[in-house]
């Protein structure tokens, strides 16, 4: 790609429309040299560009070769004229070049000592070794300094036990591991090296270009290197790359300046979007969601009985439930409950069918309090109140849930009042089930 664009500028700075020759496009014969120089000038970076094309990740020297080609093609063509003014065949060759710095990722490795790192002795009461990232780049425009602290669990990719709480055999590993990483790092021996992935853009102003690091990785070497940690608070770097030639036009100019306000206001955005993340989440919970069925155990209390009494109680009406609720703002919820109840006087299947409501408490990601009240219709012309508390178990999306309920059961068909003992029946009830949530 970078190879055609070098093409296309010296077919463009040289013989100018394609259609139209050199020679009848220009008759001032300086206009002509200063031409044949950028030629020359593009030729000479065709090997350059070759490699770079060849190599399968772009280098901090890639991208110094690039910016330097850029600028000293724009230096060739004003020739020291700063009131020059560019034709839009060479100001598109130059976009396409820029098009190509930017588009590009770029490494700075500990590897190949174009970036530093200081280790120093192992900090046992913190459980660390202290890093120190360092390099200049770019002329001295560039300096990076970044202090990391890479803990014994990141290195070793293990859990840390505090020792108080170490076993014999884990105090062991841990003295023994520590003293062969100390010794393996004060002999030169290489462990772990360290990357800086970086983008360039460029910038506000004439020759102006910003370091733009996406992320400071940590490699453990093995058969493969293994990540290890990854840090992301590196800041961004501003420079100019001397003589500063600017090639743009006004209208061009303030598109940047817009342009660059739009990156400067995501990135300043951006951070304070992660922070609320957590927040956000709690606020758009939205109560008890899950799908469950339960059984239920209903004990029956005759009205003129007393309710505390179990020699006047009886269990009656066995059921299974399926229950569907869904939020209702944070902490509220709703529901719709399908039942089966067995009528053992009438040897007779029952449905029901009514509606939940309730609110709700998350306690730990693990406990789920609730009350709820409910109301539904029987087939058996019955109309059915309801109201109760309970708990849910969630273990991931998992639920198991438990509840009591205190049911009013009351006739509202003249048939079923006469043939019924008693118009209305209360009764006590318990339900265990299992389902799903989210």
């Amino acid at each position: 790609m970078q190879l055609q664009q070098i093409l296309t500028c010296v077919r463009m700075t040289f013989f100018g429309n394609p259609d139209v020759f050199i020679f009848s496009y220009y008759d001032n014969i300086m206009e002509m040299k200063k031409k044949f120089r950028a030629m020359i000038f593009a030729f000479s970076c065709l090997a350059f560009c070759l490699s770079v094309n060849l190599l399968h990740a772009a280098t901090i020297e890639d991208a110094r070769s690039r910016i330097q080609t850029i600028e000293t093609y724009k230096l060739i063509l004003a020739s020291g004229n700063k009131d020059y003014v560019f034709t839009q065949a060479e100001s598109s060759a130059i976009k396409s070049m820029y098009a190509e710095l930017e588009n590009d990722s770029y490494t700075v490795s500990t590897r190949d000592g174009s970036l530093k790192m200081l280790i120093d002795e192992y900090n046992v009461e913190d459980t660390f070794w202290p890093v120190t990232i360092s390099g200049v780049f770019f002329d001295d425009h560039v300096k990076i300094n970044k202090d990391v602290e890479l803990l014994y669990s990141t290195l070793m990719e293990r859990r840390y036990v505090p020792e108080k709480d170490m076993a014999d055999y884990q105090r062991r590993d841990y003295e023994y591991y520590v003293m062969d990483y100390e010794s393996k790092i004060r002999s030169g021996e290489t462990i772990f090296y360290a990357e800086i992935h970086f983008k360039i853009q460029r910038w506000l102003k004439a020759s102006q270009y910003r370091f733009v690091p996406e992320e400071l990785v940590f490699y453990k070497i093995a058969k493969q290197d293994r990540k290890i940690d990854t840090i992301r608070d590196l800041p961004p770097v501003v420079w100019f790359y001397k003589p500063e030639i600017e090639y743009r036009t006004k209208r061009e100019i303030d598109q940047d300046v817009q342009k660059i306000k739009q990156i400067l206001y995501a990135e300043s955005k951006g951070p304070q979007e992660e922070e609320q993340e957590p927040y956000s989440e709690k606020e758009e919970y939205k109560g008890r969601r899950a799908i469950y069925f339960t059984l239920d155990t209903f004990r029956n209390y005759d009205d003129e009985d007393d309710l505390h009494s179990s020699e006047n109680s009886e269990t009656d009406l066995s059921s299974f439930d399926a229950v569907l609720t869904f939020g209702l703002g944070s902490y509220a919820f709703a529901g719709l409950d399908l039942c089966f109840d067995l009528n053992e006087q009438n040897q007779k299947t029952v449905y029901s069918f009514g509606c939940l409501f309730g609110a709700n408490i998350e306690v730990l990601n693990f406990f789920r309090p609730y009350i709820q009240t409910g109301a539904g219709v029987r087939t058996d012309d019955r109309f059915v109140l309801k109201a109760g508390a309970g708990l849910d178990i969630m273990i991931g999306h998992m639920l198991i849930t438990g509840s009591y309920n205190y049911v009013w059961n009351n006739a509202f068909s003249s048939d079923q009042t006469k043939s019924s003992d008693r118009e209305n029946k209360r009764y006590n009830s318990v339900s265990v089930g299992c389902g799903l949530t989210w």
